[in-house]
C-alpha cells in the first residue's frame, strides 16, 4: 500500500485490496458505506459519485492480453480535500511506471504532487497516452493489412480481420460508457478543484473524444476492409469457376468423340481404315479449336 505525500494531501494506492485495507483507509477518511462496499469489489460499469467532501470515481481503460483480445482493466479514485485514494483489481503497468515516478523523479514529483486535481488530471493523460498508444499500434496493422489485402487474397485475413473487429468493439465497449462519466467530472470538478482545473478537466475529456473519433474511424476503416476481402474473394472464386466450367466445355467435344468412337457396332466409319487414328485425333483437334473460337467470339475468355 505505497502512500506517497503531496505539497497538501495524501496519496494512498490499494492495488488488489483486501477487506481490511478498504475497512482501514475508510475509517482514516470517513468513507460512506456504500464507497466501502464499491471498493471491496470491482465494478463493470465507470460511475461517479459525489459527496459532500470527496468525489468518487470509477473509470476502466483498455487492456490487450496474450491472446489479442481486449478486456477493460478498472481504477478507483477517491478525491478528496487532502487525500487522494485509488485502487486497481489487476495489474496496471502504466499506473506502476507512474507511482515509481512519483516515488523517484523529483521533477516529475513536483510537477504532479502539487494538488489533488493535477494528480487526478496527470494520473489519467498517462492512461489515456497507454491507450493511444495501443490504438497505433492497431492503426499499424490495419495500414499494413489494407496495403496487401490486395496482393494476396487470402481466406487467412479473414480471421485477422474479425480479430481486429473484435479488438476494436472491446475497446468501443470499454471507452464509451466513461463519456457520461467524465462530463460529469467536468461539471462537478468546476466547483470541487476551482476554476484553475478547469482546462485539465476539459484536456482529459477531449482525449477522451479524440479516441471515440479513432475508434469510430478504425471500426469503419476495418468493416470496408472485410467488405473488400469478402468481395475479392468471391471474385476471385467466380473467376476459378468460370475457367473451370470453360476448361469443361472445350474438353467435352474430345469424350464426345471418344465415347461414340467407343461403341460396340458391327460397322463403324473410319475405324478400319487407314490412318483412322489419326482422323480421330484431327476430329477432336477440330472440336476443341471450334470450342476454343466460340468462347474467344463471346469474349468469355
Amino acid at each position: 500500500m505505497p502512500v506517497i505525500h503531496g505539497k497538501n494531501f495524501i496519496w494512498t494506492h490499494l492495488e488488489k485490496p483486501t477487506e481490511d485495507d478498504i475497512l482501514e483507509i475508510a475509517k482514516n477518511r470517513d468513507l460512506h458505506l456504500l464507497v466501502v462496499e464499491e471498493l471491496l469489489h470491482p465494478t463493470f460499469h465507470p460511475k461517479i459519485e459525489v459527496y459532500d467532501s470527496y468525489i468518487y470515481l470509477v473509470l476502466h481503460f483498455p487492456r490487450f492480453d496474450t491472446r489479442d483480445t481486449t478486456h477493460g482493466t478498472e481504477i478507483d479514485v477517491v478525491i478528496g480535500k487532502d487525500f487522494f485514494i485509488t485502487a486497481q483489481y489487476a495489474r496496471m503497468p502504466v499506473c506502476e511506471q507512474f507511482i515509481n515516478a512519483c516515488e523517484t523523479d523529483k521533477r516529475k514529483s513536483k510537477q504532479y504532487l502539487t494538488s489533488v486535481g493535477e494528480l487526478l488530471y496527470y494520473l489519467l493523460s498517462d492512461l489515456f497516452r497507454d491507450s493511444f498508444h495501443e490504438l497505433e499500434k492497431m492503426d499499424t496493422v490495419i495500414s499494413a493489412m489494407e496495403n496487401i489485402i490486395f496482393k494476396e487474397r487470402n481466406r487467412d485475413y479473414i480471421e485477422n480481420i474479425s480479430l481486429l473487429r473484435r479488438q476494436i468493439l472491446d475497446f468501443r465497449h470499454t471507452i464509451h460508457s466513461q463519456q457520461s462519466v467524465l462530463q460529469s467530472l467536468a461539471d462537478e470538478g468546476r466547483e470541487f478543484f476551482g476554476k484553475h482545473m478547469q482546462p485539465y478537466i476539459s484536456r482529459i475529456t477531449g482525449n477522451h473524444l479524440r479516441m471515440w473519433h479513432i475508434l469510430e474511424n478504425h471500426k469503419e476503416t476495418v468493416e470496408a476492409l472485410h467488405e473488400t476481402n469478402e468481395s475479392l474473394l468471391s471474385s476471385r472464386a467466380t473467376e476459378i469457376t468460370k475457367n473451370l466450367t470453360i476448361m469443361a466445355f472445350i474438353i467435352l467435344p474430345l469424350t464426345l468423340v471418344a465415347n461414340i468412337f467407343g461403341m460396340n457396332v458391327a460397322f463403324f466409319p473410319i475405324v478400319g481404315n487407314p490412318y483412322d487414328f489419326w482422323v480421330i485425333v484431327g476430329i477432336m483437334l477440330a472440336g476443341i479449336t471450334g470450342m476454343f473460337i466460340f468462347f474467344k467470339w463471346k469474349k468469355w475468355i
